[in-house]
């Protein structure tokens, strides 16, 4: 819940009040500068009024130290040159859906699927795996494996996915595509531990399954 409240709510309030917060600082205290440096006995017409000359001498420093830094080879600016979700060209054509971007390269098998693979169901990314669990039999059911996984952007903390819930595995982009639409783990019963790996005893409710 924590993360889903940073990125969705702390971070996109945090970062305009923090850049209105800074820009008016220096607005202000660049205009205190020039009033401060404003002699009343000096034509107003005068090239040579000191709160002219500073403001010119700002701009200049600006822009040489713009220019210094647009002019450095590609590579050498650090955090300057990430990739920033700011827009881009109005011509250019939208990126294909997340999904497609995801299923690149050989399609793998549930074998592929290791640590650090990422559930993607439907709707989209869904947990990340951290572990496999061997498979069991719950109420009649076989069940071939489990997919020890924590959950993204708000899902649950911790699920078991069955192996039959993948549906296609790309390891190239490290990830594995399951017959769900969103974070329906609840409902399927992949947020309490199957009994291959529970101590408690045998549970009322039903099998996992989709």
């Amino acid at each position: 819940m924590v993360p889903y409240v940073k990125r969705w709510l702390l971070t996109p309030a945090i970062i305009p009040i923090g850049v209105t917060a800074v820009v008016a600082f220096l607005i202000i205290a660049v205009g205190e500068v020039l009033v401060g440096l404003y002699d009343p006995t000096i034509e107003k017409d005068s090239i040579g009024r000191p709160e002219l000359l500073f403001a010119l001498g700002i701009s200049v420093v600006f822009l040489a130290a713009c220019s210094a830094v647009a002019m450095r080879p590609r590579g050498t600016t650090g955090a300057l040159e990430a990739d920033r979700v700011i827009g881009g060209p109005f011509l250019a054509p939208p990126p294909p859906p997340l999904d497609v971007r995801m299923r690149t390269g050989p399609e793998g098998t549930i074998a592929d699927i290791t640590e650090g693979f990422t559930l993607h169901a439907r709707s989209g990314p869904l947990a990340r795996v951290a572990g496999v669990v061997p498979g069991s039999e719950e109420y009649g059911r076989r069940f071939s494996g489990y997919f020890y996984a924590t959950g993204l952007y708000g899902a649950s903390d911790q699920m078991w996915v069955p192996f039959e819930a993948v549906i296609g595995v790309f390891p190239e982009t490290k990830s594995a595509f399951l017959s769900i639409k969103g974070d329906e783990t609840e409902h399927f019963g992949w947020t309490t531990p199957p009994l291959s790996v529970s101590r408690k005893a045998p549970r009322s409710e039903g099998p996992k399954g989709l």
